[in-house]
């Protein structure tokens, strides 16, 4: 269900500093800090790594040396550093704060994503875990993508360009689906109004998303739109969790959720010394 996403159309770092420091850091100035300087980026909880790669660029392209740094996608414990650089102490003035909170952000996401796909995947191995990406932080999604990816989870429909998804809304506006519908390049989804009209449906669909039904409906209505249609993939979307997702994992395909992109910040520090 991943397609490719594409050029990176909004540098969320670049903005980033652009709104936080826009006319120069008057604090840093007051005080005559210059030369080199170290700086780190240390996590105070366990976590999944996310966002290091795109920061070692940023630092690279503001003339910082990286020193190390963790790949996406790795566990760390608490006190373990994320990422490290040296250069002008100006400029780590300058971005310690934009760098930390985009840390934190992506940081949290992939670690609550890795837990939902550890619950879910104790439930039924064969799960697939996909968060719904059109409900990114505006200016962040595909940061957050990745943060999605890097905690073992795939990410459902990065636009409207990408996968074809017959809503409710759709439903209401046009009534009826025609009988037949065909694309030559997308699998079709379909999120009904009704179980009736999911069984309605089960044959002209790629995908059915079940949308805020609860476990105990799911088995009864698994079984009743696999037998029309053997080959159909039967998700649910709404109300999904990690508390409840491996309720939902025993009787479905495919879980599609977007509470992970709302995932409390990390705690993460940035210490920064002088040479």
């Amino acid at each position: 269900m991943a397609i490719g996403i594409g050029p990176l159309l909004f540098d969320t770092l670049e903005t980033g500093l652009k709104e936080d420091c826009p006319y120069g850091d008057i604090t840093t100035e007051l005080l005559n800090i210059e030369g080199l300087g170290h700086f780190q980026f240390i996590s105070r909880v366990d976590a999944i790594v996310s966002g290091t790669e795109r920061l070692s660029d940023f630092f690279r392209s503001k003339h910082l040396e990286v020193i190390s740094s963790q790949r996406p996608g790795t566990a760390i414990k608490k006190g373990d550093i994320l990422i490290e650089a040296k250069g002008d102490i100006k400029t780590m003035f300058k971005c310690w704060r934009i760098c930390q909170t985009y840390l934190t952000i992506l940081c949290a996401i992939a670690t609550q994503t890795g837990k939902v796909v550890s619950a879910a995947k104790k439930a039924n191995k064969d799960i697939q875990i996909v968060v719904a990406c059109r409900k990114a932080h505006l200016g962040m999604r595909l940061d957050e993508i990745e943060a999605v990816q890097d905690g073992g989870a795939i990410y459902h429909r990065n636009s409207l360009s990408d996968t074809i998804l017959i809503t409710q809304n759709h439903l209401r506006t046009v009534g009826t689906l025609p009988d037949k519908l065909y694309s030559m390049q997308h699998k079709i989804e379909l999120e009904p109004t009704s179980e009736a009209e999911a069984y309605q449906y089960a044959k002209s669909v790629d995908i059915i998303l079940l949308d805020h039904f609860e476990p105990h409906q799911l088995q009864t209505i698994v079984t009743k739109l696999k037998a029309s249609n053997p080959s159909l993939q039967v998700g649910v979307a709404g109300g999904v969790n990690l508390g409840n997702v491996s309720d939902y994992a025993v009787f479905v395909d495919i879980i599609v959720l977007s509470s992970v992109l709302y995932a409390a910040p990390l705690d993460i520090t940035c210490k920064i010394h002088k040479f």
